[in-house]
C-alpha cells in the first residue's frame, strides 16, 4: 500500500474565484509563489496521476508539494 499527498497552492476553481476578485488578496497570494501564478486544475491533476502511476512505484509517505515554491521561500 503507497500513500502520498499531493499538498497544492492556491488552486483557480469556482469555489476559489470568489476570493480571488479581491485585488489585494490576490496580489498578496500571488506575492508568495516564486513562480508568479495560481495553480490551474491541470496542475493537482497532472501531480496526481503521477503518484497513481508506476513512475511512482517507489514513493510512499511523500507529499508532493504542487505550490509553485511557496515552501520553498
Amino acid at each position: 500500500i503507497r500513500v502520498n499527498t499531493v499538498c497544492p497552492t492556491f488552486v483557480v476553481t469556482p469555489m476559489t474565484k470568489e476570493f480571488l476578485k479581491s485585488k489585494k488578496f490576490k496580489r498578496e497570494v500571488l506575492g508568495n509563489i516564486p513562480l508568479g501564478r495560481l495553480a490551474e486544475l491541470s496542475d493537482i491533476a497532472t501531480a496526481t496521476v503521477f503518484l497513481a502511476s508506476d513512475a511512482a512505484l517507489m514513493n510512499t509517505g511523500n507529499s508532493l508539494l504542487v505550490d509553485g515554491g511557496w515552501n520553498a521561500k
